[in-house]
């Protein structure tokens, strides 16, 4: 990829490879992980339109334009979209079109895209919005068309609640990972002016593949994320983020 960082609106990043967002809900990752590399190949390579749901600065969405898609991507905060038209080339920008909206609420055209990304957003809904988000994706991808998510989990940065979310789900809690304030289950300090959100909801991979079931998409394949990019910030043990790739029956 092409891709440079230094747009003059983008914040600095106060982690290494984590640009932090304008609306206070996260960072973007610099570093890519294999579904959302797997989404590039694909949408570039499907013949068919493709979509990127919360796709803050563009990372994914201008790695799939480069890679021959063409690609809408929303995000809720305008200013994003405004930032990833500015840095797609411009002899790609034909192929790239900008939606404001965020989950649940927004809407795209039925049975349109062969493939979707939605990478680190869900985990900001709580669980009845997540279950309407994942059923307007399949309603908006092709029969066949390919479903690719990713989510935090209680055992990357906010592994002191592991206990809490473990307890939860020994005990049958359909949303284990749903928090309050989830900053105090971080393990180090976070400046207050990169407080992110005020709840969370850590979705691993058995959550992600009963939603995606429940919206009637056949998974096929779901699995922990390893993130060794988050060196530094204390024991980790590969299961920080969630992957999902499922696809919707012809």
């Amino acid at each position: 990829m092409t891709q440079t960082y230094d747009h003059p609106e983008m914040p600095k990043q106060w982690v290494k490879g984590f640009v932090p967002t304008l609306n206070g809900t996260g960072s973007m990752f610099l570093v890519l992980d294999d579904y959302a590399k797997e989404f590039i190949e694909y949408s570039g390579n499907s013949g068919t339109p493709a979509a990127e749901i919360g796709c803050a600065y563009g990372i994914a969405t201008i790695g799939a334009l480069e890679n021959g898609a063409t690609v809408t991507a929303c995000d809720m905060e305008p200013r994003h979209l405004q930032i990833l038209r500015e840095r797609t080339p411009e002899n790609l920008r034909a192929n790239l079109t900008t939606k404001v909206g965020k989950l649940p609420d927004i809407d795209l055209p039925d049975n349109t895209f062969g493939s979707l990304l939605c990478s680190r957003v869900l985990h900001f809904l709580y669980g009845d919005d997540v279950e309407k988000s994942v059923a307007k994706m399949y309603r908006w991808l092709k029969p066949g068309g390919r479903l690719f998510l990713v989510a935090d989990t209680p055992y990357g940065i906010f592994r002191n609640f592991i206990p809490v979310f473990e307890e939860r789900l020994a005990n049958g809690a359909r949303w284990p990972g749903e928090i309050e304030e989830p900053d105090h289950y971080l393990p180090f300090a976070v400046p207050d002016k990169s407080k992110g959100p005020q709840f969370l909801n850590l979705l691993c991979p058995d959550q992600l593949t009963r939603t995606a079931e429940e919206a009637g998409f056949v998974v096929e394949r779901a699995d922990f994320i390893a993130r060794p990019d988050f060196s530094g910030w204390g024991h980790l043990d590969g299961r920080e983020n969630s992957g999902l790739v499922a696809i919707k029956p012809v």
